[in-house]
């Protein structure tokens, strides 16, 4: 079987985000990023071992797959605000 993965970019998270504000618009945060970590089968716990792994990002620098997720996470999370204060 698979080890589950990460998205390797953050447009990714942005899909993913944007499709669940579409069925649950209220949603926070921690609401979003744990249903991602469902809907990707990663740990729901950040203190599983899966995290303290290391991977390397698409820039080639070897992280550990807590701070890849957060990152991206966060950088998808600026766009859609950015996006929305546009409108």
């Amino acid at each position: 079987m698979d080890e589950p993965r990460i998205p390797s970019s953050y447009h990714i998270f942005l899909t993913l985000i944007r499709r669940l504000q579409e069925e649950d618009p209220n949603a926070g945060r921690k609401v979003l990023k744990r249903r991602i970590m469902d809907l990707l089968d990663l740990p729901l716990e950040m203190d599983d071992p899966y995290w303290d792994e290391q991977e390397f990002s698409y820039l080639r620098s070897s992280r550990t797959r807590r701070a890849l997720f957060e990152d991206r996470f966060n950088l998808a999370m600026y766009e859609i605000r950015k996006e929305e204060g546009k409108s």
